[in-house]
């Protein structure tokens, strides 16, 4: 790959492959890097090295984490689809404050590559310090990151241009970016497909709740409702565990998980919709899971984030008698310090079940 780029330019200063080989392997040495940054360097070695594919591991959040081998030539096609929908441009600078674990931000080193932006880095915390960046073109963040940030609303407002992935964006948090004047999105898409396949505008006056498919991209359901993708840059048909309303071949309105399903009695529950009206309704992060029952097979969950509020759970089921059909209410309720997530900072329902099963 060395000889398809002829450098990369990060936090203003260019490396030309040669010296890039160089720094990987010194900062891959050096004790006093941490290990966010080290993880950005080892990523830019493979990247350039001589194999055409990279490997990459799945989130694992509703399953077991598989490997994948991605074409590099994919994720360069990839990369370039983006260029052409946010009309990026040579120079541009780009923010990297994602964790290097997940496709989401190992592309974007990839679209510094390939279309000669200035790749910016930051450390992919659950609130990235965005303080010393004064004009940032492209940032890609997950709802979390969006949400703790909104406490510095003005430092979001340098992004220009923000996507936002990884899980789905409660509908509070789309409120409250409705009215920023930069340009905000929704992605969706896996580290199967090399990132975002479907974008939704989710501000301004064009805002909307339906995902549209990026160029060279369809879609079609499964059997079991289930979402599935066919892309120009892809050699094969690739088929989701998402549950989605199917509008045409090129939209759809995301439902939740196949494999999150929770059959309570024979009725089949999304917890991803039950999810969207309890943290509506009471403000706080949630998860809805399926535990054993003798009598139901599987009874609801609702496990809440308490973070400093003093709500009963009295309260809550009060709340929730006018906005959940009966047979939707949690049969328990466990409140806890913190929801565990994994690194790209989605909820982790599989160690939150081993959790509740202890």
């Amino acid at each position: 790959m060395q000889n398809d780029f002829h450098g990369l330019l990060i936090n203003n200063k260019i490396y030309p492959i040669d010296d890039l080989l160089d720094l990987c392997e010194n900062i891959g040495e050096d004790r006093s890097i941490p290990e966010w940054e080290k993880k950005i360097y080892a990523f830019i070695g493979e990247w350039i090295d001589d194999n055409e594919f990279i490997r990459q591991s799945t989130s694992g959040t509703s399953g077991k984490p598989k490997e994948l081998k991605l074409p590099k030539q994919s994720m360069i096609r990839s990369a370039q689809k983006t260029f052409e929908l946010f009309d990026l441009r040579f120079g541009d600078t780009l923010l990297l404050c994602l964790p290097m674990d997940y496709i989401a931000g190992k592309m974007m080193v990839v679209r510094a590559f390939v279309g000669g932006l200035n790749l910016l880095l930051t450390e992919p915390s659950s609130m990235p310090d965005l303080t010393g960046f004064s004009k940032i073109e492209f940032c890609a963040m997950v709802p979390l990151q969006v949400y703790n940030s909104l406490n510095s609303v003005e430092t979001l407002r340098r992004i220009k241009k923000l996507i936002i992935g990884g899980a789905e964006i409660r509908d509070e948090l789309e409120v409250m970016l409705r009215d920023m004047p930069n340009e905000v999105y929704a992605t969706y898409g896996m580290a199967e497909t090399c990132s975002h396949v479907a974008i939704r505008r989710i501000n301004g006056i064009d805002h909307e709740r339906f995902y549209h498919a990026i160029s060279g991209v369809t879609f079609a359901l499964d059997k079991r409702g289930c979402l599935e993708i066919k892309a120009d840059y892809l050699d094969h048909k690739i088929t989701t565990n998402d549950v989605v309303d199917l509008m045409d071949s090129t939209s759809f309105r995301w439902i939740g998980r196949f494999d999150n399903l929770i059959n309570s009695g024979g009725l089949k529950i999304v917890p991803e919709e039950v999810e969207a009206v309890i943290s509506k309704t009471t403000g706080l992060d949630c998860a809805v899971i399926g535990m054993a029952d003798e009598k139901l097979g599987e009874k609801v969950v609702l496990v809440l984030e308490k973070g400093g509020s003093e709500i009963t759970e009295q309260e809550i089921e009060s709340a929730l008698i006018n906005e959940l059909p009966k047979r939707f209410h949690p049969k328990e309720i466990i409140f806890v310090d913190e929801l565990p997530r994994n690194h790209s900072f989605k909820v982790d329902r599989n160690k939150l079940k081993q959790q509740l099963s202890k």
